[in-house]
């Protein structure tokens, strides 16, 4: 992945919509704005959107001393977490469109997919409904979903790459299901907060943490997955998983190079360079296997 010139409006859309968040304007946000388009302007095409938009985001946490998206994250938690009953039963009664008949993994697989839309580095709004519809109805690549399925069967230790809070109550249910088909699953999250991204306070508040799941974080603020930031605790459970679930757009951004065929992208595809990237529609569900 690498940033094109209609990535410009993007990068401009998060700045406007984080100082919103964090309630700042004026001269002050004038001051950060601009300090946000002198990143812009320095910034190397020649890397993933992820990369400056890490930049962007760090510079505007430091100039406001606090999380913009903290509030966000809590109202996204507590809504995801009252749905979680529905979301369980979804998944246990979906239908597989290529057999016809119920496959509890798949319907696990389609609901995490519909998480990945309570992203706020793009939307203002999010219509959850609608997200878990078209999860349910858009195909799966059904190689790719094979392939999924008999890596799962063949793990003994996944990593689970969370990406957003809220989002992380729907892989609650995909981590539930690989736990009761007896695989070690380690979840992890941001270090820092940036964006709505999920940090542990946000796994412990979507139940994530407890003596069945270990929970770490990365190390980092990066936004995706930057390897070279990672701590070493991270990076020892990721070079020993067998199997990395790699949740939302921006991880697939970041990791898509590294061509690892133990990782699984799963996420929505929500920006034309991504859509491009991959020639598929914008709103189309991805389960793709890493080095593909």
């Amino acid at each position: 992945m690498r940033t094109e010139l209609t990535c410009l409006p993007c990068f401009t859309g998060q700045i406007e919509r984080t100082l919103a968040y964090a309630g700042v304007n004026g001269s002050t946000g004038l001051r950060i704005r601009r300090k946000a388009e002198r990143i812009l302007e320095r910034s190397s095409l020649d890397q993933a959107p992820a990369r400056i938009s890490t930049e962007i985001h760090r510079m505007i946490r430091e100039e406001t001393g606090i999380d913009p998206y903290r509030q966000v994250k809590e109202s996204y938690n507590r809504i995801a977490l009252d749905r979680l009953p529905a979301l369980r039963k979804m998944a246990e009664e979906a239908v597989s469109p290529r057999t016809g008949r119920t496959d509890l993994l798949e319907g696990c697989v389609r609901l995490a997919i519909a998480g990945n839309v309570i992203d706020f580095g793009i939307y203002d709004r999010i219509d959850l409904d609608r997200s878990i519809e078209e999860s349910f109805a858009l195909p799966l690549s059904p190689d790719a979903y094979d392939a999924f399925a008999d890596a799962v069967h063949k793990a003994g230790f996944v990593l689970y790459l969370c990406d957003n809070a809220g989002e992380i109550v729907f892989d609650r249910v995909l981590i539930e299901t690989l736990q009761a088909m007896g695989r070690s699953v380690t979840a992890a999250v941001k270090g820092v907060p940036v964006i709505n991204d999920a940090t542990r306070s946000d796994a412990e508040a979507a139940g994530l943490t407890g003596s069945l799941l270990r929970v770490i974080d990365n190390g980092n603020d990066g936004i995706g997955t930057l390897l070279e930031l990672c701590s070493p605790g991270f990076m020892e459970a990721y070079r020993s998983a067998d199997l990395i679930i790699s949740k939302g757009q921006a991880n697939y951004e970041t990791l898509a190079e590294e061509r690892d065929t133990r990782i699984f992208f799963l996420f929505k595809v929500k920006c034309p360079v991504v859509a491009g990237s991959l020639n598929r529609p914008e709103g189309d569900i991805v389960l793709r296997k890493g080095g593909e």
